[in-house]
Parts: C-alpha cells; sequence; structure tokens
C-alpha cells in the first residue's frame, strides 16, 4: 500500500480557531492514515502535530537543525543531516525570492520546507497542502511578505501542481469547516 503524505503547515501566529481546525485535522487525518510532514514551528506546525500525536498517527516533522522547538525522538528529521541536502538547498534558492542574502539559520529554516513538500528523498510529494496564512496565498505568484516562511512551501507545491488549501481563504475554511462536521 503506497503511503501517504500531506503537509500541515502555516504561520506561526494563527488564530486560536484556525489552531483547533488544524490540531483536529491531524487528528483525523492520522485515523485515514496520512502521514503528516510539517516544520516544528510554533502555531500551524504545532497544532497539526499535536493533532496527528492525539490520533496516534505518523509524521514527518523536518527540523533545520538538531533540536529545533525541542523536538528530538522518532519523526523527527534533522534536514541538515541528509544526504541531498545540496539539493534540497538548490531547490530551495529556485523559490525563494532573497535566498543568497539570507543568513546561515535563514537558510536552513527554508530548505527543510522543500522536504516538507517533496518527502526526504525530494520525489515522493505530499500529496496535498493545507495551510493558513493571513495573506490566503496559494501561489509563489501572489507571494508576499505577510506570506512568511509558509510561502516557501506553497510556491514549491504550487509549481509540482500539488492541491493547496489554505485557511486563510474563506472558501477553503468554510469546505474544511463543513467537511470536519459532517464526519
Amino acid at each position: 500500500m503506497k503511503k501517504k503524505y500531506y503537509a500541515g503547515i502555516g504561520s506561526r501566529n494563527i488564530p486560536q480557531d484556525i489552531a483547533d481546525m488544524m490540531e483536529e485535522l491531524g487528528y483525523r487525518f492520522a485515523k485515514m492514515g496520512f502521514i503528516l510532514r510539517s516544520g516544528a514551528s510554533p502555531g500551524a506546525d504545532t497544532a497539526f502535530e499535536l493533532g496527528a500525536t492525539r490520533g496516534k498517527g505518523k509524521y514527518e516533522i523536518y527540523l533545520p537543525w538538531e533540536n529545533f522547538g525541542k523536538r528530538k525522538g522518532p519523526g523527527y528529521i534533522n534536514a541538515d543531516n541528509l544526504d541531498n541536502k545540496g539539493q534540497a538547498e538548490e531547490i530551495a534558492s529556485s523559490f525563494h525570492p532573497d535566498f543568497k542574502n539570507l543568513g546561515k539559520e535563514g537558510k536552513k529554516l527554508i530548505t527543510r520546507d522543500t522536504y516538507q513538500v517533496m518527502g526526504k528523498d525530494l520525489k515522493t510529494y505530499s500529496r496535498f497542502i493545507v495551510c493558513w496564512t493571513p495573506d490566503g496565498c496559494i501561489s509563489q505568484r501572489y507571494r508576499t511578505a505577510e506570506t512568511g516562511g509558509t510561502g516557501q512551501a506553497i510556491g514549491i507545491a504550487n509549481h509540482l501542481m500539488i492541491p493547496i488549501f489554505n485557511m486563510g481563504i474563506d472558501v477553503h475554511r468554510e469546505k474544511i469547516a463543513n467537511w470536519l462536521n459532517k464526519s
């Protein structure tokens, strides 16, 4: 059976109702056998991770460096130690508007987003992205400073034609809420 991956990501500062929905989505997706990919940041990443954990689901949490967010153990992957990190960084640089001017830590944070979308081997893509950004971004073209770091994963996913559901868009949030209420 082919594994089912999704990326549960988003801004660090999210409204509480969005955090609650993300945690519930993480739980429901875990019960459905989906494997969460995320990045251990506060806010959206943590909400999805809490839900996946509560649902006893599997996850791949990509850390930009060892012990990021005080996370360690099975399911936590130090992206900086992966053999293909050079290739992941090259991909990341092609989607970030100012990658060359980022500091060392900034480059690591942005590079780990590549893995959230493309997987540890950079070939096993997430089936879809669920996120929240204040600007409701769903494509590289409309990425703004307000999209934040989540824009990196959005840009890559959009290029790969992976569906993106941004809960910052009323219609997306309503469809997700309706699905949660029906199931």
